[in-house]
């Protein structure tokens, strides 16, 4: 074994991932590193023990013997970590002691179950479709814990950890005698959402602001967004007219299940939604991870 003294859990973490998508551009979005920082640590890792891991191959990343003996023993490794950590953190938080905020689309669609559960649970908990009403008081200490689009953490001016949660795409909802779909494929692009009657929240609204955001990432100048403030009123007119509103997946679907008069359209690749968990530290960020699993 070659003495590295660098070598860290991370690591374990980092070849795990990599090992389970045998790829390591997926691994980089679901890990949020670099494909050449995954890269370097790869190396790092087959440094230390002085073995080659991974074979690259045209179906992907192949583990080598080494690297198949190694990421049994790592999954072993993790989860009596993970042990630890919990044990770790039993006695120090406790969830009647925290405050946690969420935005209104992920808590009724994504973990309704866990609200509904553990409500009266937390000492606080804010649910909202305002950014803001999450962003300043977690940079205020107000908050412990938020669940909330990946994309904006460039707003925190705190010291925070995270775990990515989820990503899931935007939809196009729009109504089944809107006309102006016939003339679209089943991908819309955002040349096409340009052409239409955008009918969205209010720019306090996260979708509203990932889409704007999305465009300028892409450099194509935003759709007219028509701004209504409540979410009921959206969808009645959108359903008997020809605007078109977006939302990510599981509104989306929750929408449409809900009321015949609509249908749905998957937006193209770039229009992505990632959340993740953020908390002010690495205890309330796994206790309250564990709770959501």
């Amino acid at each position: 074994m070659i003495n590295d003294n660098s070598f860290n859990i991370e690591l374990l973490y980092m070849f795990v991932q990599v090992s389970k998508s045998k790829s390591i551009n997926q691994s980089s979005s679901i890990l949020m590193m670099t494909q050449p920082d995954i890269s370097k640590k790869i190396k790092q890792l087959e440094c230390y023990y002085g073995k080659q891991l991974f074979i690259r191959k045209s179906t992907g990343m192949e583990q080598t013997t080494a690297g198949r003996k190694l990421y049994l023993e790592a999954q072993r490794l993790i989860q009596q970590f993970e042990q630890i950590q919990t044990i770790m953190t039993e006695n120090t938080i406790h969830i009647k002691d925290l405050s946690i905020g969420c935005l209104d689309s992920i808590s009724s669609n994504v973990y309704s179950s866990f609200f509904i559960d553990s409500l009266s649970n937390f000492k606080h908990v804010t649910i909202t479709n305002r950014i803001i009403d999450l962003i300043k008081p977690f940079n205020n200490g107000k908050l412990d814990a938020i669940l909330l689009d990946s994309e904006f953490k460039n707003k925190f001016t705190e010291k925070f950890s995270e775990i990515l949660l989820f990503e899931e795409p935007y939809y196009l909802v729009y109504s089944k005698n809107n006309t102006l779909m016939n003339k679209l494929s089943n991908r819309i692009n955002p040349t096409d959402l340009s052409s239409l009657n955008l009918l969205m929240y209010p720019k306090y609204c996260p979708i509203h602001q990932r889409i704007i955001q999305i465009y300028h990432e892409i450099k194509i100048t935003p759709p007219k967004i028509i701004e209504i403030d409540y979410s009921e009123s959206t969808i009645t007119m959108v359903s008997h007219s020809d605007y078109v509103t977006i939302l990510p997946k599981s509104l989306a679907i929750s929408k449409v299940c809900q009321n015949n008069n609509l249908f749905l359209k998957k937006l193209d690749n770039n229009f992505t939604r990632s959340v993740s968990l953020f908390a002010r530290n690495k205890e309330t960020l796994h206790l309250v991870h564990n709770l959501l699993s």
